[in-house]
Order: structure tokens, then C-alpha cells, then sequence
């Protein structure tokens, strides 16, 4: 059984994204994660409402982006987010690669952990329902 849940999504630069000279600004690339984030959120069936809905909000607690190349307006590129840990937190890292050449452009990764609602109370380990939708996404793959 692979171990792993990522997905993918192909994306083209769009000119509110760049600055003057048409490379992407640094912070969209968080943009682009989020993007790819909900993706692999929805491809587990535990989208940010189903979060919500079960009693928890899973905030951004640490990002890291490596900056590689730069994107540049109208590059059409894929971004790919892959779970690497959730069982005391959501840990999910992204690639992206230039759609033509799979050349690398950045990578990084974010991580989220679960707090209580509405009391605001961050959980040392996963909640059940998350570790349930993961394993029951890993089992549907294999």
C-alpha cells in the first residue's frame, strides 16, 4: 500500500501575480499552496467546512517556501501537495515545476495543527475524525 496522498494542479500565471518585471511576487507562492492544499483537502473528503463543521480550525503554525527559479507571467506550471504527517499534526509539502520542462521551481511545506472550537485550545495530537478520512483516502488507493 503506498503511504503517501498527493495531488496536483496545473496553474498559469496571471499578471495581478507579477510585479513589474513580470516574475511572480514571493507571496503568491503561498497563494499557489493553499490552491493545492484545498485540492488534496477535498481528495480526503475533509475540506476547511468539514474542519469546521467537526469542532476544529486547523491554522498555518509554520510555513517554509525554498525560492529555486522564478515564475514569470503566463508560465504555466504544476503545483503538487503530498500529506507527510498527521498524526500530532497536518503536514503537507509542494513542488512546483514548470508544466513543459518538470524543471523544479519551488518547493515547500506548511503546517497545520488542530484547535478546538471555540475555546481556542491547540490539540497535541491529531484529532480522530482527521486520522479516520486519511486512513480511510489510504485505504481507497490501495
Amino acid at each position: 500500500m503506498n503511504d503517501t496522498l498527493s495531488t496536483s494542479v496545473d496553474i498559469e500565471v496571471p499578471f495581478y501575480d507579477v510585479d513589474s518585471y513580470r516574475i511572480v511576487w514571493h507571496g503568491s507562492y503561498v497563494k499557489y499552496f493553499e490552491v493545492a492544499r484545498c485540492k488534496l483537502l477535498e481528495k480526503i473528503d475533509f475540506t476547511y467546512e468539514d474542519m469546521e463543521a467537526s469542532g476544529f480550525f486547523y491554522p498555518i503554525v509554520d510555513i517554509q517556501v525554498k525560492y529555486i527559479k522564478p515564475l514569470r507571467f503566463k508560465q504555466q506550471f504544476t503545483i503538487s501537495a503530498t500529506i507527510t504527517e498527521w498524526e500530532h499534526r497536518l503536514k503537507i509539502k509542494y513542488l512546483i515545476t514548470d508544466k513543459n520542462t518538470g524543471e523544479r521551481i519551488t518547493k515547500g511545506h506548511t503546517t497545520q495543527a488542530a484547535v478546538t472550537m471555540p475555546d481556542q485550545t491547540m490539540c497535541l495530537v491529531s484529532p480522530p475524525i482527521l486520522i479516520d478520512k486519511i486512513n480511510l483516502a489510504l485505504a481507497k488507493k490501495a
